[in-house]
């Protein structure tokens, strides 16, 4: 299978793709930072499963291989020099509906990531996590938005009052503080919002939560 070469600097097509009788997963990686597009297209090509067919580092040489180059999943970053990295998703829908896209972002916030799931992402991580995470939804793994979401889950007056407060970016300290209760009962409160939502993390939480109708995402844009 031949992939294109763009002809813009600042796209490239790594090489020496192994080729065997199982298909390899095939991954975009859009990300300005080099060092972290050349680490993370390196582990890709290590796994068995994956291969990086494709790195750029801005909106204006993404449009360019979404175009020109096929794959399967494409990383994202949130902030890239020439604009919003959100904005390459509507034309992923497009041009490539079956890829599955995920977004990384240096500074996770609730509002970014209900607007990553309304473009059509499947996951939300920051890029100082796991590596093992970002692998895990370029595989799948990552959970899924569906049309048809669970009930709202039944929750009390306080664990609303915590959950708007995790919803404008408080953590457990300030929500303390702002409620005047303690930073025990606070987390404790958290703690049973993550186990009636089915999140792993307060940004999961309150991005169930939202896409629930639980509680709205008022934040910085």
């Amino acid at each position: 299978m031949s992939e294109s070469s763009p002809q813009n600097s600042g796209v490239h097509t790594p090489n020496g793709h192994a080729r065997g009788t199982a298909r390899r997963r095939s991954v975009f990686v859009l990300d300005d930072h080099r060092v972290f597009t050349d680490m993370l297209s390196l582990t890709l090509g290590m796994q068995p499963d994956l291969r990086c067919v494709a790195v750029a580092h801005s909106l204006a040489d993404a449009a360019r291989v979404t175009e020109t180059t096929e794959f399967d999943v494409a990383i994202v970053d949130l902030q890239l020099p020439d604009g919003d990295g959100l904005c390459l998703l509507p034309r992923l829908r497009t041009l490539r509906p079956h890829v599955r896209t995920v977004v990384l972002t240096a500074h996770p916030r609730p509002d970014a990531a209900a607007r990553a799931f309304a473009e059509g992402a499947v996951a939300f991580l920051p890029k100082d996590g796991a590596l093992s995470e970002i692998l895990g939804a370029v595989r799948g793994g990552a959970r899924e938005v569906t049309d048809d979401p669970a009930p709202a889950p039944n929750l009390t007056g306080r664990e609303h009052d915590v959950l708007r407060a995790l919803a404008r970016g408080l953590d457990a300290h300030r929500i303390a503080g702002d409620l005047g209760i303690s930073l025990y009962t606070t987390r404790d409160h958290i703690k049973m919002l993550l186990a009636k939502l089915g999140a792993h993390t307060q940004l999961e939480a309150v991005v169930t939560a939202h896409r629930l109708g639980v509680v709205e995402l008022d934040g910085p844009r």
